[in-house]
């Protein structure tokens, strides 16, 4: 069998592997926004109890022979007001369509050590580059959200420096501000460097990047909105490029770029993903990638290793 004849089987078979794995998704969409509305009501209720606990416990005197030691009691309630404060923030963060971040208490923009690091890998890099010195270096999380680091009047450029050459990505900053703020904080914070364009997602036909490996979704410390307006009003040509996530409140630091039409008609009716930017050169890139030799299960690992060298913002 030819390689073009395999490349096809192999992407019928995954698309059917997707087409099953979307009814799951959908079913997961559901109960997230049905928890969703759990967790924004319960963190309102919460605040109504503790208020009309309050009113009765100042009202009535406290009996001395019953009442808890002083110390337990006051970090009881301080714990108690945390996560109920927590609950508050993430709920307001929800309604207004920001990021929601795992501790409201951290400053945005803090790195804070995870340990996390990508798996010992000892293929080559493609294309005759050398594997970056920090491809095993362990990424900080930002429990505290990303810092705000957009400027009113910029046009963001995003150039990707991978083994093969590089990838431009007008960024849309206008369309989706909070997709694009989260994408470039990381960038300047040199999250992305060193790290791999690790998967060839041929059933939805999208190069996935972001994250570790082909087995590690990682967890940034924060949670980012859907921004949908531009994937409703033009779809999701090739060359889009858009969060990875199931969902609202479940896109991190992994993205997509979309490089066949298998991926609009994925998604088209039913748009998931936040288009936060376009590919304006550097699409051969990933023509290079998806040719490359397969290893292992799935078809959606390689022979060789593409990098992203270095991830620059340029302002225009």
């Amino acid at each position: 069998m030819s390689s073009n004849k395999q490349r096809k089987a192999r992407q019928r078979a995954e698309r059917e592997e997707w087409e099953k794995e979307q009814e799951r998704l959908a079913e997961s969409r559901r109960r997230r926004r049905m928890l969703l509305g759990i967790v924004a009501a319960t963190g309102a209720v919460v605040l109504v109890i503790a208020f009309v606990v309050a009113l009765s416990t100042a009202r009535d005197e406290p009996d001395q022979s019953t009442e808890e030691p002083l110390g337990e009691n006051t970090e009881m309630l301080a714990s108690e007001a945390a996560a109920d404060a927590q609950a508050s923030a993430a709920a307001s963060a929800m309604a207004a369509g920001e990021v929601v971040a795992e501790d409201y208490t951290v400053e945005p923009g803090t790195p804070v050590d995870s340990g996390t690091k990508p798996a010992r890998d000892n293929r080559r890099a493609a294309c005759g580059a050398k594997t970056p010195a920090n491809a095993r270096a362990s990424r900080p999380r930002y429990p505290g959200g990303p810092a705000d680091v957009l400027r009113d009047g910029v046009d963001y450029v995003a150039v990707i420096e991978t083994s093969c050459g590089p990838i431009t990505i007008d960024l849309l900053e206008k369309d989706a501000p909070v997709a694009v703020n989260s994408f470039v904080f990381l960038a300047q914070e040199g999250f992305y460097d060193g790290l791999e364009v690790f998967r060839d997602f041929g059933a939805i036909a999208a190069a996935q990047a972001g994250s570790g490996d082909n087995t590690v979704t990682w967890d940034i410390g924060y949670q980012l909105p859907d921004e949908l307006s531009v994937a409703k009003r033009e779809g999701y040509p090739i060359g889009t490029v858009t969060t990875a996530g199931e969902g609202p409140y479940t896109a991190g630091s992994e993205f997509l770029i979309a490089y066949g039409k298998e991926f609009d008609a994925g998604f088209r009716d039913n748009p998931t993903q936040t288009t936060f930017g376009r590919v304006l050169s550097g699409m051969e890139v990933i023509d290079t990638m998806t040719a490359m030799e397969r290893t292992g299960l799935g078809g959606e690992s390689f022979a060789q290793r593409l990098f992203m060298e270095s991830v620059t913002i340029e302002k225009r």
